[in-house]
């Protein structure tokens, strides 16, 4: 289906993309789009950044009290609490300062990429599967290294189980949920929750358009937010289950 977007107002750009990675034009909007994403983020994180180290400049005891109302500085500061502990929560205070780099990352990529479905004319980076199997192999990624890293060998041993006749058929089961089910399981996800909005949104829209689409609006919304938490969250979940296995002497 074609859709409208305030991208089209860079048609060059979008018929290189076309012909460069042979997509459609919804899909060449929706690189450019995560390209636009990524830019924005980066942009507001050094501005943030450059704020804290005027703060962290100073020689009186202004740099240890948060700065007052809503500034750049200070939403960054509540999302990076807010996130910190959440996956404090799941993965303890030293390993969510090793991976709040990617964890962090996520939610607020995911959640501005989402917001991009109810923004009118625009198209969601994370409503092509593509971008969320990408992300997904990242995380599987992450989870092996820091398996490794955390039990080296014993990290495949423990995927055969305890009974070794059974190790062969174990590993296999647990290799498919490894590489397969997990990633899978979160891009999937992720792409039908977010698709799944953007089309209700479009239906209400055009059968009642007025007042009722703001309902779906403002569901839109919650749903951009939830579903980057939950991707966040069960990221988390994978990666402290890949350092931390309190079972492998049974």
């Amino acid at each position: 289906m074609y859709h409208f977007s305030w991208f089209q107002l860079l048609e060059a750009p979008i018929h290189v993309l076309e012909d460069t990675l042979h997509a459609s034009h919804d899909d060449a909007i929706r690189v450019l789009t995560s390209w636009g994403v990524c830019l924005f983020l980066v942009v507001l994180a050094l501005g943030a950044r450059m704020g804290l180290n005027r703060v962290q400049g100073s020689s009186d005891a202004d740099k240890y009290v948060p700065s007052a109302g809503l500034g750049l500085r200070s939403v960054f500061e509540l999302y990076t609490q807010a996130i910190f502990n959440m996956v404090a929560g799941v993965l303890g205070k030293k390993d969510a300062r090793r991976y709040y780099w990617l964890l962090g990352g996520l939610f607020i990529y995911i959640f501005i990429s989402n917001l991009m479905s109810v923004v009118p004319g625009g198209l969601a980076p994370t409503d092509n599967i593509n971008t969320n199997v990408a992300m997904g192999l990242v995380v599987l990624a992450v989870y092996l290294v820091a398996g490794l890293k955390a039990q080296g060998a014993g990290f495949f041993k423990h995927m055969m189980g305890p009974v070794w006749w059974l190790a062969p058929l174990i590993f296999a089961i647990e290799a498919v949920g490894v590489f397969v089910i997990r990633p899978a399981s979160l891009a999937l996800r992720l792409f039908g929750n977010i698709n799944g909005d953007h089309a209700v949104f479009g239906q209400m829209s055009e059968l009642v358009p007025v007042i009722v689409p703001s309902i779906f609006l403002g569901l839109g919304i919650w749903v951009s937010f939830l579903q980057a938490f939950v991707f966040t969250l069960m990221s988390a979940i994978y990666i402290m289950l890949s350092v931390d296995h309190g079972d492998d002497d049974h």
